[in-house]
């Protein structure tokens, strides 16, 4: 047998799944910790205990998968290294918002139509290289529309290798986006990751080397398709929000489902996609993460901050919210600390700190703040400000501090609930029910009745958020408004009208996965009247993903109307040719690109290889406000099943 090693490194918890790579079946799977502060002690762990608890033989690995939120983690962290940025043929007013810490700009560039602007002045670009050389870890070139014609980018990358040996990173090769300064950051991004996922991918096959798996390795892409390691090591931006990608596509491996809307509930968030013809879809947008606008491929997921970590809030007149703010569930931190429920009782309050991850990067006061923390364990804000009385503004501190996540908050959470409903037991259970007892003081409610009208109001929340993303697919961003979710109420069913019903029918099975999905995604039978699976081994399906992930190739040509009445069509490599019909533009656009990814696909060795062909309209208003044509976007999708 064959088989493949699945790895998930996410915020929480670290999985490893072994499936048999011929039938694409799960045989098992082990879920442990993740270690923040060195997260290849978690793979080893977890890894490990998979092979010796099932008696694996690891020289029968073929295939090893990988999806991690490190690249997320980094940019949210703003971890990484210096970038130089050479840009070709434009300028910026405002460089450093591109995100490089030096930058230069020299004579070159083309046009839309891949025409030379202005030659490329080499003598400039090997100057500005001389000067950043000893200053930053990796290079980008970005020339003007090198998305249409690259020669500026591919020769300076060649100049600033032969002077430096330095990573560069060629913005064309990242992004198709027109606009260079979007492209330019997105390049920026890419080079500042390099040195973080270099490091982590090099020290997860010296795991896998001393665990005797000699195997191809493989990294997850935000968009649900697969890349060698080889070029997750130059394109390491490609990798974000590769953890949820993995979950999504997991629950489409698991349960051989096509066409359906997969919902993953993790301990944060819950993301939802749609999935058609074993495709996803694609944001057209790209990822965006914090401030960075990525351009990278993602998974059109809509993510609700709606979780097993979401804080629960209520009061004495019977209000109930749950989120959007993410806390460490009572029962963790009851097993972290023996003195928590004691603390609830004396103080009654629930909102606790604790650390969260490493200090590094802080200093100053933000530091002093962290180490009283530390040092004092589990503790509220008025006993951080007691402590440090010479440190004035302690509340903000600690508040930024949380944002940043070095310390989290402790509150009762959907985790607790689960915990005491019996569904599966996690950390102190006791501290879980302290902290319902706490919200029920003073009420003649019982811990019983409360903890059943949370689940019915997260099984609502749940239908709504379906609701939403499945109504938003047809028309588009839905406006916050009263009266907007209302509708989403009824049609959730969570609320009744006297007068009239609204019942939602959905075109697909909803697939749920994650470790709350038994727990929850049943009740969407009762809401929604929807067909619901739950796939066996859900609770690790983003480490099924990233080994099933199949390898995937897209191409997008461009059609847009010209003066005289003609089309002109035009390929990401430059290529331009005109048409009088605009049948016949598109139907030549859709055989270029059928047969480019196609191609690409055949060429790793992939089988089963399927395709698809999607065709979009860009319009936009003129000052009347009357609609025209901007541009037609023809693209092609070719999948097929990662060779090993």
């Amino acid at each position: 047998m064959e088989l493949g090693l699945g790895i998930d490194i996410g915020s929480a918890c670290t999985d490893a799944v072994m499936v048999d790579l011929e039938e694409r079946r799960m045989l098992a799977w082990n879920k442990g910790p993740t270690t923040p502060n060195d997260l290849v002690e978690g793979v080893a762990d977890s890894v490990s205990a998979l092979l010796l608890r099932h008696r694996f033989d690891p020289r029968q690995v073929k295939l090893v998968g990988l999806s991690t939120t490190l690249a997320t983690d980094s940019i949210l962290e703003s971890r990484g290294g210096r970038v130089g940025l050479i840009g070709i043929g434009w300028e910026h007013d405002d460089a450093p918002s591109l995100g490089a810490e030096r930058w230069a700009f020299v004579k070159g560039g083309h046009d839309s139509k891949g025409q030379v602007l202005d030659s490329l002045d080499e003598t400039a670009l090997r100057e500005a290289v001389s000067i950043m050389a000893g200053e930053v870890e990796a290079f980008v070139v970005s020339s003007k529309f090198s998305v249409c014609q690259p020669d500026h980018e591919d020769r300076a990358r060649e100049v600033v290798r032969e002077m430096t040996k330095k990573p560069v990173v060629a913005a064309h090769e990242l992004s198709g986006e027109l606009s260079v300064m979007k492209r330019s950051a997105a390049a920026v991004l890419n080079a500042r990751l390099l040195p973080v996922i270099a490091n982590l991918l090099d020290r997860i096959e010296a795991v896998l080397k001393g665990l005797h798996i000699q195997a191809k390795v493989i990294v997850l892409k935000g968009d649900g398709s697969a890349m060698p390691i080889k070029e997750a090591r130059v394109g390491p931006v490609q990798a974000v929000l590769s953890g949820p990608a993995a979950s999504l596509m997991g629950g489409t491996r698991l349960t051989g489902l096509d066409n359906c809307l997969v919902v993953d509930i993790g301990g944060t968030s819950t993301d939802i996609a749609y999935f058609d013809g074993g495709f996803p879809r694609i944001s057209c947008e790209g990822a965006d993460v914090a401030r960075w606008h990525t351009k990278v491929k993602s998974i059109d997921s809509t993510t609700v901050a709606l979780g097993g970590d979401s804080e629960i809030l209520s009061d004495v007149h019977g209000n109930l919210r749950i989120g959007p703010g993410r806390v460490l569930p009572l029962a963790l931190a009851g097993e972290r600390s023996t003195k928590l429920i004691r603390m609830i009782m004396e103080r009654r309050r629930v909102d606790f700190l604790v650390t969260a991850r490493s200090p590094e990067g802080l200093t100053g006061r933000p530091l002093q703040v962290y180490r009283k923390v530390e040092e004092l364990g589990l503790c509220d804000e008025d006993r951080v400000r007691d402590a440090l009385p010479d440190l004035y503004l302690v509340k903000e501190k600690v508040g930024k501090l949380v944002l940043s996540g070095h310390l989290l908050r402790t509150g009762l959470t959907p985790t607790d609930i689960f915990n005491l409903e019996g569904s599966y037991h996690i950390g102190n259970l006791e501290a879980s029910r302290a902290g319902v007892e706490h919200y029920l003081e003073g009420t003649r409610t019982t811990p019983e009745a409360y903890c059943a009208r949370i689940m019915h109001r997260l099984a609502g929340r749940l239908a709504e958020e379906v609701v939403r993303k499945v109504v938003a697919e047809e028309v588009g961003d839905l406006p916050a408004d009263q009266v907007v979710d209302g509708l989403i109420r009824l049609m959730a069913g969570e609320r009744s009208s006297s007068s009239f019903h609204v019942m939602l029918r959905l075109d697909r099975p909803i697939v749920g996965v994650g470790g709350p999905a038994r727990l929850l995604i049943p009740s969407l039978r009762d809401f929604l009247g929807a067909d619901v699976v739950i796939p066996d081994g859900g609770q690790a399906a983003s480490a099924v993903g990233a080994v099933c992930g199949r390898v995937y190739d897209t191409v997008t040509t461009r059609i847009q109307p010209l003066n005289d009445g003609q089309f002109q069509l035009l390929t990401p490599f430059g290529d331009a040719q005109d048409f009088c019909r605009l049948e016949d533009a598109i139907a030549t656009a859709k055989e270029f690109a059928r047969l480019h990814v196609w191609g690409k696909v055949n060429r790793t060795g992939a089988k089963k290889i399927a395709l698809r062909e999607d065709v979009r309209e860009v319009h936009f208003r003129d000052q009347t406000g009357m609609e025209h044509l901007n541009w037609i976007e023809v693209t092609a999708r070719a999948s097929g099943e990662e060779h090993y």
